[in-house]
């Protein structure tokens, strides 16, 4: 049985599965049917993140999972790299594999997936079919921007409808 650890401005549904070792940041949501599973090593969730329904968290690896602060993880997302830095956005149904690591400010696209040990510089954008590769250009700051009214929303809202566990 795992240790989970949760902050008290985040938000976690009741109705997520959550396995192993786990800690969620201050002021992260976790949405409904959401799934964080630490197998062999921890999973460490920053501040400020949107896990989304039916996205998977998996740690594989022996070392801890770290997932820096104000991340969005979209419907049906997978997770299962070594980690990733802060600011980025995995798209619907798009998978960090293996033991991938991305790192600030990149965006995986819809249905990519990266390499199975890639090492994702900065500003990265992952894209289309084929899947192609470049460098992002605009302010992360606009992204920041939005990240946090979406985060305020979801604050307000996802309590009226949900159970949430409460923070320890």
């Amino acid at each position: 049985m795992g240790r989970l650890l949760i902050a008290p401005r985040a938000l976690v549904c009741k109705s997520t599965t959550i396995e192993g070792d786990v800690q969620i940041g201050n002021g992260t949501v976790v949405h409904v049917g959401a799934s964080i599973i630490a197998r062999n090593g921890p999973i460490i969730i920053g501040s400020n993140n949107i896990i989304n329904e039916r996205a998977v968290i998996t740690n594989k690896h022996s070392t801890p999972l770290t997932i820096g602060d104000d991340n969005l993880i979209e419907t049906d997302a997978r997770v299962e790299g070594r980690g990733m830095g802060h600011r980025n956005t995995i798209h619907v149904r798009a998978k960090v594999a293996g033991t991938s690591t991305l790192g600030n400010n990149c965006v995986v696209g819809v249905l990519c997936t990266t390499g199975h040990a890639d090492n994702i510089p900065d500003n990265t954008v992952l894209f289309g079919s084929p899947q192609s590769q470049r460098t992002r250009m605009d302010n992360p700051s606009e992204y920041l921007a939005a990240h946090r009214k979406h985060l305020e929303y979801i604050h307000e809202m996802l309590p009226r409808y949900n159970h949430i566990i409460e923070a320890d």
